[in-house]
């Protein structure tokens, strides 16, 4: 088995089918247009390696630029995801190595990292921390990402606030910048990242959220590709939640906006929200989110020590 460090814009293809096949229906739609996206964000170089047995692709891994904040620090970083072996190559630790492999190649870039494994998945996890130590980095678990579902419903109380989408990319980066939770590792996309995450190849929206006629906050939602025994199912999906101050009602706003972004394209009208771990736990059913099975553990990686180690949430989308 090769392990190499390849450039995630040409592997796209190979990658794209390794993840297809690990990751049998339902799961992410893994086309290799979504990965060049993905790993294609402006920021520090994308980092991928992949595993061939014989010349055949057998497991990838890779590290998307993205971009952070954390009380008065702002660094560029990265998100690691697409992990994923073949059937036919598991159970022989390709994982772990795959893991092992890409970690020693970004310690030396000094940079923050987000990892998502998924909460039941105690091999996953422990491949990870295994990786970790290994490269002699540091992790810090960070709050559970539980997924929600909401399903707009025509008797729902008013809501004081309102989402609308939004009419420039300036007032986005500012409702992030107003976001100061020191609590949370926030993701901090600049302009050109926001302006990047418009060229999804699913559909994307910005929006913004208001209350009172000023600004309280943005979220970020797309058309989730999901593929299933069926095919292709696309379901409103919320991405980045930036809400300085959370609210029930600026949540349902933000839900309510992501239910009818689609309209005619979803092929459900329920919105799944991933990660709503900065909204404080009695917010979230008053504003009609409802707890799903999946689950995921969010984790910070780093070098040395802090500021990003004593983050205890983060508003990432879960990748």
């Amino acid at each position: 088995m090769q392990l190499e460090h390849v450039d995630p814009m040409a592997a796209a293809e190979e990658a794209s089918l390794v993840l297809r096949e690990a990751w049998p229906p339902p799961a992410l739609h893994y086309t290799a247009d979504y990965l060049r996206w993905q790993l294609g964000f402006p920021g520090p170089a994308p980092r991928a390696v992949l595993a061939r047995e014989g010349g055949e692709p057998a497991g990838f891994i890779g590290a998307a630029p993205r971009r952070f904040r954390f009380g008065g620090a702002v660094s560029a970083g990265y998100v690691l995801s697409f992990v994923s072996v073949r059937p036919k190559f598991q159970r022989q630790g390709l994982a772990s190595r795959l893991y092992s492999e890409l970690l020693a190649g970004l310690r030396a870039s000094g940079l923050p990292i987000v990892v998502f494994v998924e909460a039941r998945s105690a091999p996953a996890q422990r491949v990870l921390f295994k990786a970790v130590e290994a490269a002699e980095l540091k992790l810090k678990r960070l709050a559970t990402c539980q997924n929600h579902g909401f399903v707009p419903r025509a008797s729902a109380a008013p809501t004081r606030a309102v989402a609308r989408p939004a009419g420039a990319v300036d007032d986005v980066l500012a409702a992030i910048a107003a976001c100061g939770d020191e609590r949370v590792l926030w993701s901090a996309p600049d302009a050109a990242q926001l302006e990047h995450s418009l060229r999804d190849p699913r559909s994307r929206r910005l929006l913004l959220v208001e209350e009172a006629g000023r600004s309280v906050g943005a979220a970020a939602v797309f058309l989730s590709e999901i593929a299933t025994a069926r095919g292709i199912d696309r379901v409103a999906t919320l991405d980045a939640l930036f809400l300085p101050e959370p609210t029930a009602d600026r949540l349902a706003a933000v839900l309510r906006a992501a239910s009818e972004a689609f309209a005619g394209q979803a092929t459900a009208p329920v919105v799944s929200a991933p990660n709503l771990a900065i909204v404080p736990q009695d917010q979230l059913r008053p504003a009609g989110a409802r707890a799903t099975e999946a689950t995921f553990d969010a984790f910070v990686v780093h070098p040395g020590d802090g500021p990003w180690l004593d983050a205890e949430v983060t508003n990432l989308e879960v990748v």
